[in-house]
């Protein structure tokens, strides 16, 4: 069960959107209540609110009441009335609660409630209009088997969060970015949200999904801060306006498909089509190293730092959570060498190189390559050992910077300029691979029997490859080496200008004694098709001529 905040059981039930409460369209007995036996369930809807005032006073006598508001907004846009019909005005504000400001006696709370909403519904049937559960239809409201509820995450990514930064209808004083009509802190004086420049963070560094204190939970405490705002400025006749007029027009999947369709029309009108950094003294570079300063006596052998380019990476990451969870501190804030209770017991290195999750380096990095450019060779590659790649990452200490044992000692500043030392070391491209050692064209003539022998295009296949990988940079990094791209289908040997045939390893026939090896027919078939599917090349996987044409009588 939902249960409202400390917040909301003060002012009452937080309206996912600014609209009434008290028309609603349902009949007595319809929606929200439990479906007869063989009737369809009601599908899960994006605005119901649970509300459970009360559970706050202690409990309740009858289940809470699951409430539609989405519903209830419509019936109130056809009977030309607005949300001052149900949200009273406190200090020029409108305020969330229904129909009052100040209320904290329980029995008054339910009186405002049980006067306005059956109040409402009585003065609509009385002139002969559809409306909800009258005087005594108590379960029609208070349903033990709500409808389910199930509304999208909402948030901004970098492009709805540098409109917001853009838009010339806000505006914050003394601050150009308008960082502070959102971003704030508890003033420890005073207790009061106040803006501090330069020490933004996320909404969840404070709200958490449960009220501590003062302090509301991250649903009200965002709906009160994006859903005011909007309605403040549609007040103003604003018309560039975010969506506020409903829960669906956030929490649903064709409002978020109508906000990322904005989203790309603003995108469409910047320079190059790059959104620029959204600053809060974050460095272009970081040294990735757990150094001996943190170090606990048990902790086992380091490995070399990463440099880690923050710059490059915000440029392909959808907003500061891609990476970081809660706040946007440094990982080692949580995660610690040995695990801690506030990074759930993940630890440093597994929070780095955890498959399981995008939010890790070897997470995110695995995820790219299920892309279509990458999945040709990735899916269809064994799993190396992970050392392999090790010492792409880490990287030694270039000469003329500090030992590992020393690093300790620098100051963040003069860490961040080792990561740049080493940044730059790095290759700018990946090594050509040797101009006319590779053959143009292969001709396949094993299993030649029923067709004639295939000619294999290798020119052009080798130079989709590499064109897919100049168009990343981390395929450029991880491709460093010449020969690297030619193992995504030279696989299990060395990388060599001249790797043994493919019948070297796969028989003609398979050999049930070798049951992980397929035959030489599907080993081909198996590499050349699943490649093809993977990277959405059109080929008919079913149409042997496309490659083989098939001999003369």
């Amino acid at each position: 069960m939902e249960r409202a905040t400390p917040l909301l059981s003060r002012a009452g039930v937080l309206l996912l959107a600014a609209a009434a409460f008290c028309v609603c369209v349902a009949a007595q007995g319809g929606e929200g209540s439990t479906p007869a036996p063989g009737q369809t369930p009601a599908p899960p809807r994006t605005d119901r609110i649970i509300i459970d005032t009360l559970a706050a006073y202690g409990k309740l006598e009858l289940p809470p009441v699951a409430y539609f508001h989405d519903k209830h907004t419509e019936a109130l846009a056809k009977e030309k009335k607005d949300c001052a019909t149900c949200h009273l005005t406190e200090n020029g504000r409108l305020s969330f609660a229904y129909r009052r400001t100040s209320a904290t006696k329980p029995e008054e709370i339910q009186g405002i409630y049980h006067a306005g909403c059956i109040g409402c519904h009585m003065e609509m049937a009385a002139a002969g209009k559809k409306t909800g559960p009258l005087d005594g239809f108590c379960r029609s409201c208070h349903n033990a088997a709500p409808p389910p509820a199930q509304p999208l995450e909402a948030g901004l990514d970098k492009v709805l969060h540098y409109r917001h930064v853009a838009s010339p209808d806000i505006s914050a004083p003394k601050d150009k970015d308008n960082c502070g009509v959102c971003h704030h802190q508890a003033d420890p004086q005073t207790g009061k949200a106040v803006y501090v420049k330069g020490q933004e963070d996320s909404c969840r560094t404070c709200h958490q999904e449960k009220a501590a204190g003062r302090v509301p939970a991250l649903k009200t405490a965002s709906h009160e801060q994006c859903v005011r705002c909007h309605l403040e400025l549609g007040a103003k006749g604003v018309k560039r306006n975010g969506p506020y007029e409903s829960c669906a027009a956030c929490h649903s999947a064709g409002g978020q498909v109508a906000i990322a369709k904005n989203n790309q029309a603003f995108r469409e009108k910047l320079p190059d089509r790059q959104v620029p950094r959204l600053m809060r003294g974050q460095p272009d570079a970081v040294l990735l190293a757990w150094l001996e300063k943190q170090a606990p006596a048990q902790a086992p052998a380091r490995m070399n730092p990463v440099p880690f380019d923050h710059k490059a990476h915000e440029a392909y990451a959808d907003s500061c959570r891609s990476c970081h969870h809660t706040g946007i501190s440094s990982c080692t804030t949580c995660h610690t060498l040995l695990g801690d209770k506030a990074g759930g017991g993940v630890t440093y290195e597994q929070a780095m190189h955890s498959p399981a999750s995008t939010q890790s380096c070897i997470g995110c990095h695995a995820a790219r390559t299920r892309e279509p450019d990458c999945a040709g060779c990735h899916a269809t590659m064994a799993k190396k050992d992970a050392a392999d790649g090790c010492r792409l990452c880490h990287q030694p200490l270039p000469k003329g910077t500090l030992p590992m044992q020393e690093l300790a000692a620098l100051t963040p500043e003069q860490r961040r300029t080792v990561a740049e030392i080493m940044l730059k070391s790095r290759p700018a491209q990946p090594a050509p691979l040797p101009a006319g050692q590779l053959p143009g064209t292969v001709i396949i003539r094993e299993l030649s029997d029923q067709y004639e022998p295939v000619a294999f295009d290798h020119a052009e296949h080798v130079a989709q490859l590499q064109k897919a990988v100049k168009g990343s940079r981390l395929a450029q990094h991880f491709h460093g080496e010449a020969l690297t791209l030619c193992q995504g289908c030279h696989h299990h040997s060395p990388a060599s200008l001249t790797p043994p045939r493919c019948s070297s390893c796969h028989a003609r026939d398979f050999d049930p004694r070798q049951p992980a090896r397929p035959g030489l027919q599907a080993a081909y078939h198996g590499q050349c098709m699943s490649c093809h599917r993977e990277m959405q090349v059109k080929l008919a996987a079913t149409s042997c001529q496309e490659c083989h044409a098939p001999k003369k009588k």
